[in-house]
């Protein structure tokens, strides 16, 4: 075919805030009325801190109607077939959208023991919610499940099992774990051979911190340095932990790092620290139960969701981490994503490499990941899909 497949890695969608009310179960509903204009007041002083309250309305104003295909199908589609992508990953938003989850089960998922029975709710309500807005296009929309995994096993299995059997096709789990047990703890490993034989891909997604002090000088910058340790920490305690030692089938996403070259870097620490060198001997042999090292799992179990990447990336990273490893994203519809440049970021971030490799890291590597009507998506991207000469030309100027 004379056109690329795009499968997008990375999406958002989300309602209003106010709409979610129709999802939740009606016991909280009297608390979510109270916190529904609390809740978007505080999303409006975060972009204040943020500095970026006038970014975001010349942004707003810039693209129209287009961000209201974060809930609306039709402009969604709309979007997509703009870009040439057949299909996409769908995440929830977070604090600096105006359609996050309510009750703090957004992007950030941050574990809170107080606040553990209305995170659920909320998470609850948007995966209701999205199995409906997956089921209006089946083939194009890849929803992952809110799962605030941290709480309670049983729920989180019972969560899984819902949203399996209402189309959605992956999981998403918090990143920053503080105050409960890590990912490597035994207790999870009947969540892990659920998601397993289910089928169902498990996400990590940036955007997670912990709590800074937004009043002072220099956070913004200390959270950007942070945030992809934050994003990858379940990542070595999978490893670490022989999760993919004793799951070898399960599948992991790791989504916006913002600038690929964390990975090769994490990659050679995790086998140095794993080759039980003199400065690590005296802490003792911690990879008897590991027979590959950190990066063979990687290289088996784990993809990179490659969103939002900078002008002047390299593309040496992608294959210091394995082409075959990328799931490109255009991280619709946020502002540091690809739309609605879509067309001339793709030729800026993979234009030049191979026609195989492009085609590989956007779109026939997520075929790998997910269960998705093959036919479907290339009859989709014979339509829209952007044209092989089109790309070659633009990375030739």
């Amino acid at each position: 075919m004379d056109r690329f497949l795009i499968i997008s890695s990375d999406g958002h969608a989300g309602l209003p805030p106010e709409r979610y009310r129709d999802y939740l179960d009606s016991k909280y509903h009297d608390e979510f009325d109270r916190a529904v204009e609390r809740e978007t007041a505080m999303r409006a002083e975060k972009e204040k801190h943020f500095l970026i309250d006038d970014f975001n309305n010349k942004w707003r104003a810039k693209v129209g109607d287009g961000l209201q295909g974060a809930w609306d199908g039709k402009i969604r589609n709309r979007v997509l077939d703009g870009d040439g992508v057949a299909a996409e990953v769908l995440y929830p938003d977070g604090i600096t959208e105006r359609n996050a989850p309510p009750f703090g089960a957004d992007i950030g998922l941050l574990p809170n023991k107080q606040n553990a029975e209305l995170q659920w709710a909320g998470a609850r309500a948007h995966n209701r919610w999205l199995s409906e807005f997956c089921q209006e296009d089946p083939h194009r929309r890849i929803g992952l499940a809110i799962v605030p995994a941290l709480y309670d096993i049983e729920e989180t299995k019972k969560e899984i099992i819902w949203a399996k059997d209402n189309g959605l096709k992956g999981v998403f789990f918090p990143t920053i774990t503080d105050g409960f047990d890590m990912y490597n703890h035994t207790k999870y490993h009947e969540v892990w051979a659920m998601l397993q034989d289910l089928k169902m891909p498990l996400h990590f997604h940036s955007g997670a911190s912990p709590a800074y002090d937004i009043t002072q000088p220099g956070w913004i910058g200390t959270y950007l340095c942070e945030y992809p340790f934050w994003l990858t920490r379940p990542l070595w305690s999978m490893i670490f932990g022989a999760v993919f030692e004793k799951f070898p089938d399960l599948k992991v996403s790791f989504t916006e790092a913002g600038g690929e070259f964390w990975y090769p870097w994490i990659l050679e620490l995790m086998d140095v620290r794993a080759s039980v060198k003199h400065t690590s001997g005296k802490l003792g042999d911690f990879t008897t139960s590991m027979t590959l090292k950190p990066s063979e799992y990687f290289a088996r179990n784990v993809w990179i969701g490659c969103s939002a990447l900078p002008d002047e990336e390299t593309t040496k990273s992608y294959y210091d981490i394995g082409i075959n490893r990328i799931l490109w994203g255009t991280d619709y519809p946020h502002p540091e994503g690809t739309w609605p440049n879509t067309q001339q970021k793709m030729s800026e971030s993979l234009g030049g490499l191979p026609e195989d490799d492009i085609q590989a890291m956007l779109g026939t590597n997520a075929l790998d990941i997910y269960d998705l009507d093959t036919s479907a998506l290339w009859n989709i991207a014979a339509k829209i899909g952007p044209p092989k000469t089109s790309l070659r030309m633009q990375a030739a100027e």
